[in-house]
């Protein structure tokens, strides 16, 4: 049964269940509604046929069902699990959390990215929709909804080459300026190694050469980095004295930045301190996220001079493709063997020519100035 709601012009739908009205939904256009009540109808044929479970239920919130699909993750020992708890938490729970998932159609699936999108960056955007996906990929299989609301649903396009990053040494120094306690210390070496933030606060002593002027990172949430293959970066002079200063100061931590207790820092507690002392430093308007600083130490490391290649290595990138793409533009020699190509010409002046129609109206020009070639 279809309703039409006189105020908003919106069609309600509600449909049998176990001989009792149920809701189905509310939707914009009557061709929507009619389609909504056609899959109703469908499912509980299905249902009544033994094809699909009596236990679909169409209150089953996302929330639920997403606590469901973690436990089964973290019973498999899904490397993923931790990294999807956190992203559903975040990005997805708070807007889809209390909508029943048989209620979350495409179209609300992509009303929600257009929102996260106005609001955080494109990979975070995206990899927020692959773990929605996955999540609906295994209600399927549980049989709690015939498809997959996601699929389909494109991503957001990703500018290559494009970040925000930090561009004068001043403007790094007013940061550190605004960073009270640990926290200058902290965004000091990530912005002097290019480390990720989950790599650093996992770091240990055990870790740091300061002999050698080296760091071991290969440590993270999940006992290995992001891109699970170790690396070693250089400890450069802006960072090697006060790295020294903590080492003697250590007091036994095994941690080179601990936290309560000696326990690992909290990544949202450093993030939201870092986010303060940036609008302190450069207004609320400023966009520099705690990523950026690994943009800003690439791209001041690119415009000193330094190895395309090393840098690479250094931010662990499985290719140095991947580098290139977002920092060679910055080589201060990136252009100069270019500027003497696509070589040609320019006069000084040029001709000026005036336009009549003759007799017959055809367009005839005469030249009143001559050219003057440069050089």
């Amino acid at each position: 049964m279809i309703r039409q709601d006189k105020k908003t012009g919106r069609f309600q739908v509600y449909g049998r269940r176990n001989g009792k009205q149920v809701y189905v939904g509310t939707y914009d256009s009557r061709k929507e509604a009619q389609a909504a009540e056609r899959r109703h109808m469908v499912l509980m044929d299905q249902i009544a046929d033994g094809e699909m479970p009596a236990e679909v239920d169409l209150k089953r919130t996302l929330s639920e069902c997403v606590e469901d699909w973690l436990k089964s993750l973290e019973k498999r020992g899904s490397r993923s699990h931790q990294i999807y708890t956190d992203r559903m938490a975040i990005y997805v729970e708070p807007t889809l959390g209390p909508v029943p998932i048989a209620r979350i159609t495409t179209a609300a699936v992509m009303q929600w990215r257009d929102e996260q999108a106005s609001r955080f960056a494109p990979a975070t955007v995206n990899g927020s929709l692959t773990c929605l996906a996955s999540a609906f990929t295994y209600f399927v299989k549980r049989q709690w909804i015939d498809q997959n609301p996601c699929r389909g649903v494109e991503r957001v396009e990703r500018p290559e080459g494009i970040y925000t990053w930090i561009q004068t040494r001043e403007e790094i120094t007013k940061l550190l300026v605004q960073c009270p306690g640990d926290l200058r210390d902290i965004i000091a070496v990530l912005l002097g190694t290019g480390m990720r933030i989950d790599e650093l606060i996992h770091l240990q002593w055990a870790d740091v050469d300061l002999e050698r002027r080296l760091i071991s990172v290969h440590r993270g949430r999940k006992g290995t980095v992001k891109s699970g293959k170790a690396r070693r970066v250089p400890i450069l002079d802006n960072v090697l004295t006060m790295l020294k200063e903590r080492a003697l100061r250590r007091a036994g931590d095994v941690l080179v930045f601990p936290g309560k207790k000696g326990k690992v820092r909290s990544k949202p507690g450093v993030r939201d301190a870092y986010k303060r002392a940036v609008k302190r430093a450069f207004g609320h308007g400023s966009k520099l996220r705690l990523h950026d600083t690994r943009h800003t130490f690439a791209s001041h490391f690119v415009m000193d001079g330094g190895d395309i290649f090393a840098l690479s290595k250094i931010l662990g990138h499985h290719s140095v493709v991947v580098t290139e793409r977002f920092y060679a533009h910055l080589r201060p020699d990136h252009w100069e063997r270019d500027y003497g190509r696509v070589a040609f010409i320019v006069p000084a002046e040029a001709r000026v020519y005036e336009f009549k129609r003759d007799e017959r109206g055809r367009l005839t020009d005469r030249v009143l100035t001559a050219v003057a070639i440069a050089g």
